[in-house]
């Protein structure tokens, strides 16, 4: 009998699956793990505390991760009432879509749930709480592959829509000021989409920006889309692993929005800090074009 995989059916008797969830799929995981061995409770314990990433591992991975095996693995996946790990992983996946809240959503909440008379600090406070939380290991492993793609990259290719939009603007703009062959596509908010993507080659770089979950941009993922089938690597800045996008991702830098109310500060912060990267690694070249770029918007009267 060969490995077992992914899609292979575990569970026979369809009685024992678990059809309902009456505290939910993490409340069903914590109270059955406690009955299970110990390196069972392992995996569980990795799905209960990283589920937003769980939900995207094979089943080698999500072994690796855990500190387990493949076959303690599906032992677990088992002992859970699945009929299959992929059966667990699309469970996982549901969640994610069904809890993070649409950016249209969020905004409307962030209406109505903060008093006037403290505003401004609980925004302040949330947003650094959920700065400090972003900042994980799989972030700071992430990042530093980021920079080492889009360094040597003959152009660089961003686009993010919708809510993105600005920041996408924004990100184009810091970095034209320091660095050559920087292009926003869909700038103009057209439908010539493909013909900019059209000229791009492997040695360049799409940088992607998505921030929503149930509901994602269909020409940002076109994009990113197109740039994969090309070949074409690409760094995604999304704010939730659910994103239909992640898999296509070269490098994924996940920027959650675990505030109360609409806030762009962590998907804006990893821009920040591509930014900074990137004209500390190239220093000399990015000073030379901003004391020329500073000189001529002087002498024609643009700024002074």
């Amino acid at each position: 009998m060969g490995k077992i995989n992914d899609e292979t059916p575990l569970v026979r008797d369809k009685t024992t699956m678990p059809e309902k969830y009456a505290g939910g799929i993490f409340q069903y995981i914590r109270a059955k793990s406690k009955d299970l061995p110990q390196k069972q409770q392992l995996v569980c314990n990795y799905i209960l505390n990283n589920y937003q990433k769980a939900a995207f591992l094979n089943s080698d991975e999500l072994a690796k991760e855990s500190g387990t095996s493949h076959a303690t693995v599906f032992r677990t996946v088992t002992s859970l009432g699945f009929p299959s790990y992929k059966a667990l992983r699309e469970k996982l996946q549901e969640v994610l879509t069904k809890t993070s809240i649409p950016p249209l959503d969020r905004l409307k909440d962030a209406f109505s749930d903060i008093s006037n008379s403290n505003i401004l600090d609980v925004v302040i406070e949330e947003n650094i709480r959920n700065l400090r939380t972003m900042n994980t290991s799989e972030l700071k492993d992430n990042f530093p592959k980021a920079i080492e793609l889009l360094l040597p990259a003959r152009r660089i290719y961003i686009i993010g829509l919708r809510s993105t939009r600005g920041i996408a603007v924004y990100l184009h703009a810091l970095l034209q000021q320091f660095r050559r062959d920087v292009f926003l596509i869909d700038a103009t908010g057209s439908d010539t989409i493909l013909d900019v993507m059209l000229d791009m080659e492997k040695d360049d770089v799409l940088l992607a920006l998505m921030a929503g979950s149930p509901h994602y941009t269909k020409r940002t993922v076109v994009c990113i889309d197109y740039a994969r089938k090309k070949g074409i690597p690409v760094v995604l800045i999304t704010n939730s692993l659910s994103s239909i996008a992640a898999p296509l991702a070269t490098v994924l830098l996940l920027a959650p929005q675990n505030t109360t109310h609409y806030s762009s500060s962590s998907l804006l912060t990893i821009c920040d800090a591509i930014i900074a990267a990137l004209g500390a690694q190239k220093r000399d070249e990015a000073n030379k074009k901003i004391d020329e770029l500073s000189s001529l918007l002087v002498e024609y009267d643009i700024s002074f």
